[in-house]
């Protein structure tokens, strides 16, 4: 017919091909009273192409009908959809296609059994433009007698009893008989993705029977019933979790190999049993032995409840207890005693605060401050420790402090670390820094003294002046070693090279 034009937009969807359309669509019909374009794939057309089809939809010549058909209606633009007449298509049932086939084969003499009529309606998926194509292919390759061999063989299916037997073994849970079943099916050449597909749709009719919805099963009686004595003692959630992994299997990169679907009916047969073994392994109080063996590693730094750096005391006047043990005496024993009782004291509050920690820095993980990535910072933290309505962070070293005293300082850094410590730690807490109050300034001078220059400089006659300076710039003023003056308040060095001094006019 003259007058009925299809158009295909997938491959006419250019502004040129709509000009086209709307200056032919001027012209009266031939032989009918109307001129119908049929526009195929319509949401493929281009943004330019709509808008040069729109004035066109507005006001129609009065001969003519566009009919836009689309299976995306929601990639077709709304100055469109609103100039149209909207119906919905839904795929029609097995029983309706199996008797439109019936009627047709009926018309054309086609001999056709009514398993190849209803092989050709599940194939179809609710299609019967496709059913009728697939009818129309097996008469012209068979004849007028069509059996079910034969329809199996053009379609590409293997057998319709090995879904049902692959569908059976993985309820059962028999991986060996599975296997059998996909590779003698790969051995015959039928399609693994049509099997894997085949079973999906028995399991798919399983679930319906097991949840108590009998309509739209679309498989045979014989499939039924396996299906249904199959998964008598199974439950729903298995079944379930057995037809998503074989939705899974991926046959875009080999569509003949076996493989994607072994891999996915042994994951659903392997999936419920290794659940309670991952829960349990996740359940194991591992963790606990490891954190009781490291006090045992480093007994010696008893002021500083630390488990990272040893050398650590609380002031100047503690390094020569370093020689001590060497000597023996009653101070040093009691020094050393002292530490596992506080390290045991304090373990098993710390686990608990760790994983409240190490939740706050996973949630701050990809959180910009005002300067710096709060998570990042926030792993040099040595001991997040709760007081009261306040947690103090400890750092190991002075750049991690400063950074983070930044980042408290400024409301973009301060809201989000407040807002994560209190998502973790189930309250409301005030974030400070331990080396910043009066009990941190111990702390911070002790961490001054591990420096190897403030060291050397002690052991070359220097002395601490004062508490801030050390602080502020981890160094100490060096002496003379000839000039003890421990009880004034400040020294500069020598303002002489001890060259300069000496009386041999030679040197």
């Amino acid at each position: 017919m003259l007058d009925l034009i299809e158009i295909d937009a997938a491959s006419n969807r250019g502004i040129d091909n709509i000009r086209d359309l709307r200056d032919k669509a001027r012209f009266a019909p031939g032989s009918g009273k109307y001129k119908v374009y049929v526009i195929d794939e319509v949401h493929q057309l281009t943004a330019e192409s709509f808008n040069a089809l729109l004035k066109t939809l507005e006001e129609p010549p009065p001969h003519v009908i566009f009919v836009l058909a689309t299976t995306e209606t929601h990639r077709v633009p709304a100055t469109i959809l609103s100039r149209c007449q909207r119906f919905d298509f839904r795929r029609l049932s097995n029983d309706v296609v199996i008797d439109k086939l019936a009627e047709i084969a009926g018309e054309e003499e086609i001999d056709a059994d009514p398993e190849v009529l209803a092989l050709i309606a599940r194939t179809a998926y609710g299609s019967l433009r496709d059913a009728e194509n697939l009818l129309e292919q097996l008469a012209v390759s068979y004849g007028s007698e069509i059996n079910l061999d034969q329809a199996l063989e053009l379609l590409g299916l293997g057998d319709t009893e090995s879904s049902t037997e692959l569908a059976v073994a993985a309820l059962q849970s028999n991986p060996k008989s599975a296997l059998e079943i996909i590779n003698r099916e790969a051995a015959k050449g039928a399609d693994i993705g049509r099997l894997r597909s085949g079973a999906v749709d028995v399991l798919r009719a399983g679930l319906l029977v097991k949840a108590g919805v009998e309509d739209a099963l679309g498989q045979s009686q014989d499939a039924l019933d396996a299906i249904t004595d199959a998964s008598r003692d199974v439950t729903l959630e298995k079944l379930l979790n057995i037809v998503t992994e074989l939705e899974k299997a991926d046959f875009r990169q080999n569509p003949s190999s076996p493989l994607p679907l072994e891999i996915a009916l042994l994951n659903a047969i392997a999936d419920r049993p290794a659940a309670p073994v991952a829960t349990a392994i996740a359940a194991a109080p591992a963790p606990t032995a490891p954190a009781r063996s490291r006090p045992a590693a480093q007994p010696g730094p008893a002021p500083t409840r630390r488990p990272q750096p040893s050398p650590t005391p609380s002031n100047p006047q503690v390094q020569p207890r370093q020689p001590a043990p060497a000597g023996g005496g009653a101070p040093p024993q009691g020094s050393t005693e002292r530490p596992p009782e506080t390290v045991r004291e304090s373990r098993p509050v710390r686990p608990p605060q760790d994983e409240r920690w190490d939740r706050v820095i996973k949630e701050l993980a990809r959180t910009q401050g005002a300067q710096f990535n709060l998570g990042a910072i926030l792993r040099g933290v040595q001991e997040a420790k709760v007081d009261g309505d306040t947690l103090s962070l400890s750092f190991r070293q002075q750049s991690m402090d400063n950074r983070v005293a930044h980042e408290l300082a400024d409301p973009r850094g301060r809201g989000p670390i407040e807002m994560a410590v209190e998502k973790a730690y189930a309250v409301k807490l005030k974030v400070v820094i331990a080396g910043r109050d009066s009990n941190g300034a111990a702390k911070r001078a002790s961490m001054a003294m591990d420096s190897d220059i403030v060291r050397l400089a002690i052991t070359m006659g220097a002395r601490i002046v004062d508490e801030g300076t050390v602080n502020n710039t981890n160094a100490a003023t060096p002496e003379p070693a000839n000039q003890p003056a421990p009880d004034q308040p400040e020294i500069s060095p020598p303002e002489t090279n001890p060259r300069e001094t000496d009386p041999d006019p030679a040197g």
